[in-house]
């Protein structure tokens, strides 16, 4: 702590305790990993002792692992028992759970001071104390630690060893990943475990309104690095104070602090003790000069974590809540992962929260005076809190679906069979397919006349998979201001990328990827080179498929239907007289047809070669016929259909069925 930490004499000698008891952040049993005398030991070396004094990262008997021993209570015969003073619970801040910070303080005297050991499973949830911060605790990102480890650790206690073959040893480290990754929990477990200075610089709170301040600020804690090596300087936010000076919003000041900090970090010299270690959401925001070798050397991603981080996580935050809290198992974990498709770490945090939220309402649901202790997580409770908290990556971007079901779509089994096959198998399968060497389709195009269910498909795909959808209007992604578009397409494939496995859907496609040899324009052209790269470029499109619709796929470039991209075509038709006829079924259920005696059968047969938005608009126009007549109408009947019937054109005609079937040949697609 430097100069901020102040030592007196104590005007009263403390008492001696007559016993004391330790316990394990960690709920490890400590006779089972230490020596009953290395304990001792650590107790009278320390001689003051106090109920919440932490010991950290003490190697246990393996050698392998650490554990945080922790004194749960300390007490001296000779003095009351304080946890049996009758204080006023309004008055107090915690409770009696808090009472143990009102004892005062023993000293330890060996072979009198009996020693016992807490058998408690967490001595941190009986005693309010904070959860131990070690690299133990952070779930799912095993290799981005080993990296950190790696890169701190050598640089920080030995640097000579670079200086001994002629080089500098590494000075920075830059973090990077989505918001709720865990990057600034990692940066705080390296604080925790580095046996080293550490100072913190929380981006923006630096940023002073007076001209020089910041720099200041800055000049003063690496001078305090340097007088108290080995130091660890961690900068979060850092987009914030050192932006790209070539940005049109950076300013004088922005500029000032950059050049300060280039200047700090390249004066720490080569056998200095002292790493700074930055994290941001925005790398690209961060200036350039920083980034090259000699500052932040090293840069380390902490990603979306895949099936395996989630589960890791889910355990670790679940096996924070006592065995009797919840009923799931590993088997019931490892479905909670394979479910929460482009959750990060934070949106985990937040699931586990909200699925105790729900165990709580329903328990007061059925009971305002159950007993709290009888109240048990359950999977269902998970399932429910999912529906709430939803994937960070696919927050600013997601569109919240109507809740469409296959059994919503009348008719289309095979088409219905086919997006099955296509898109969903593949995707919640994609391990099985990587084993058998079979590549899943990047795209499928969906092409037929208008209102024949291509874009409810796509709704019902989305709602029956359960995997993260992207919905995207063509028309929608034109932007009149230069790059925009082709920036709007890339940070969609970048959230489907983050929050895969995921689809995204292009409506209208062909406004998006116009036939270059035709009359496109040049923003076009540049939009569709740009959805071009981002689907087979250099980045893998992984995890991630294309559903597209169209009326007219003649006009979509040749360059996006060709195989790798959406080399499958499927012809979604007019719906035949079965389609038909369930159509009708839905959209009647309510206007009693049986008791009019209208013949569903015949309207299916009447309605041939009509879109499926048409028969459906049939049965709108067929009941508002009924309600014109009489607001109190019970029944719909036939003569409100000849009325609806006559109102209603035939949008689909034979030469647009031509059309489709002779692009259906060109291509060699599905029909």
């Amino acid at each position: 702590l430097g100069d901020r930490l102040e030592l007196k004499k104590a005007q009263v000698q403390p008492p001696y305790a007559t016993k004391v008891t330790v316990g394990s952040l960690q709920g490890y049993n400590i006779l089972e990993c230490m020596e009953e005398k290395v304990i001792q030991k650590l107790l009278d070396d320390s001689g003051v002792i106090m109920p919440g004094m932490i010991f950290q990262n003490l190697k246990t008997k393996a050698g392998d692992e650490s554990i945080d021993v922790v004194i749960t209570d300390a007490s001296d015969d000779s003095l009351p028992d304080v946890s049996q003073l009758d204080l006023n619970m309004d008055d107090m801040y915690g409770g009696l759970d808090n009472l143990f910070y009102l004892s005062p303080p023993f000293i330890f005297r060996k072979g009198s001071t009996h020693i016992t050991f807490s058998k408690e499973t967490q001595a941190n949830r009986k005693y309010n104390l904070p959860e131990p911060l070690s690299y133990a605790a952070v779930g799912g990102l095993d290799k981005e630690i080993e990296s950190l480890k790696s890169a701190i650790e050598i640089p920080l206690h030995q640097p000579t060893l670079f200086s001994s073959f002629g080089v500098s040893p590494p000075r920075g480290i830059l973090l990077h990943g989505p918001p709720g990754t865990g990057k600034t929990m990692l940066l705080r477990v390296v604080a925790n475990t580095s046996n080293a200075h550490v100072l913190t610089i929380n981006g923006p709170s630096i940023v002073s309104k007076y001209l020089g301040e910041t720099e200041a600020a800055l000049r003063d804690i690496f001078n305090e690095a340097r007088k108290y090596q080995p130091s660890i300087i961690f900068i979060d936010e850092i987009d914030s104070i050192a932006p790209n000076r070539a940005n049109d919003d950076s300013g004088e000041v922005e500029s000032r602090v950059v050049a300060t900090l280039l200047t700090l970090m390249d004066g720490m010299g080569a056998a200095g003790k002292v790493v700074v270690i930055a994290a941001t959401n925005r790398p690209n925001s961060v200036d350039p000069a920083l980034r090259r070798p000699g500052r932040f050397d090293q840069e380390v991603e902490i990603g979306i974590p895949d099936v395996d981080a989630r589960f890791d996580i889910l355990t670790k935050q679940f096996s924070r809540m006592s065995s009797d809290r919840h009923v799931l198992d590993s088997e019931a974990i490892k479905y909670i992962a394979s479910k929460t498709h482009g959750y990060v770490g934070a949106d985990l945090t937040a699931l586990c929260r909200e699925s105790v939220m729900k165990t709580i309402q329903r328990g007061l649901g059925t009971d305002a005076n159950i007993d709290k202790f009888s109240l048990k997580v359950t999977l269902k409770d998970v399932e429910s809190a999912m529906v709430d908290i939803r994937p960070s990556a696919m927050r600013e971007i997601f569109l919240e679906m109507p809740k469409v079901y296959w059994s919503d779509i009348g008719g289309q089994e095979e088409l219905k069979t086919k997006m099955k096959e296509m898109i969903q198998l593949p995707l919640e399968a994609s391990e099985t397919f990587a084993r058998l060497g079979i590549s899943a389709p990047k795209g499928v195009l969906l092409y037929g006349p208008p209102g024949c269910s291509k874009t409810l498909t796509a709704k019902a795909l989305a709602t029956e998979s359960g995997i993260n959808f992207l919905a995207v209007k063509g028309p929608e992604i034109f932007n009149k201001y230069v790059g925009e578009s082709e920036r709007a397409i890339r940070e969609i494939f970048r959230k489907a990328r983050s929050a895969a496995p995921s689809i995204i859907f292009f409506d209208e496609i062909d406004a998006l990827s116009p036939d270059r040899d035709g009359s496109s324009t040049s923003a076009a052209n540049h939009v569709l080179t740009s959805l071009l790269n981002e689907i087979d470029g250099v980045e893998e499109l992984k995890g991630v498929v294309i559903v597209a619709a169209t009326n007219r796929p003649d006009e979509i470039d040749a360059a996006l239907l060709r195989p790798g991209r959406l080399d499958r075509h499927i012809y979604v038709g007019p719906p035949d007289v079965n389609a038909r006829l369930e159509i009708l079924k839905k959209c009647t259920k309510k206007f009693n047809t049986e008791e009019s005696g209208v013949d569903l059968h015949e309207l299916a047969d009447r309605t041939e070669g009509y879109s499926g938005a048409e028969v459906v608009l049939l049965c709108q126009e067929a009941g508002l016929a009924a309600i014109m007549e009489d607001l109190d109408v019970a029944k719909v009947e036939l003569r409100h259909f000849e009325k609806a019937f006559k109102g209603i054109a035939r949008g689909i005609t034979p030469e647009m069925l031509s059309y489709y079937e002779e692009f259906a040949l060109r291509s060699g697609s599905s029909s």
